[in-house]
């Protein structure tokens, strides 16, 4: 088999969590200038392999946008909570935060809307050392749903204080959410 027909393969089981260089490296097996030849050769109609850092995706170009948003609109949609939004929110200008940081500033348990979220793969545990409790932080795949390339792209101005901070990213989510 053709080591770019393995790449693709490997890239679509990882799906939106992508593959590192090192492990398309470990995995198929292949060196890093073999890896740059490979992907600048591959050329499919209706796939792309990108790249963002140092992670490989698998995606769809924009020729098939139409019809994908037709599969995806006969789908009932999930949407986040008002709940989930704001730990979400919190956590993407605070991270790492504890799961007490995030409830000292939300006033309330916010238990379920954590765990919505990393199972929605918008949030990871991060362990920090000589802390005992879990962190969280954003996830690649957070930046690539809301259309960011860093998190230096949320919204914010050194004069917007941290609740319009958070109000603007809210509006940001909602329309993305829409």
């Amino acid at each position: 088999m053709e080591q770019i027909n393995i790449i693709e393969g490997l890239l679509y089981i990882a799906g939106d969590l992508g593959l590192s260089e090192e492990a398309l490296m470990m995995h198929v097996p292949i060196t890093k200038m073999q890896l740059e030849i490979e992907l600048e050769k591959y050329d499919k109609e209706h796939l792309i392999i990108t790249r963002h850092g140092d992670m490989y995706f698998l995606k769809t170009t924009e020729n098939m946008e139409k019809y994908i948003k037709r599969v995806l609109a006969d789908r009932p949609q999930k949407k986040l909570s008002q709940a989930a939004l704001e730990v979400l929110a919190i956590i993407a200008y605070n991270q790492p935060i504890s799961r007490n940081g995030i409830e000292s500033v939300r006033g309330i348990v916010s238990d379920g809307p954590i765990s919505t979220l990393i199972n929605k793969g918008l949030v990871k545990k991060k362990n920090i050392i000589d802390e005992r409790a879990a962190h969280f932080e954003t996830t690649q795949s957070f930046l690539e749903i809301f259309g960011l390339k860093s998190l230096d792209d949320l919204p914010a101005d050194d004069m917007i204080t941290e609740q319009e901070d958070i109000d603007l990213f809210f509006n940001s989510l909602k329309e993305q959410n829409q």
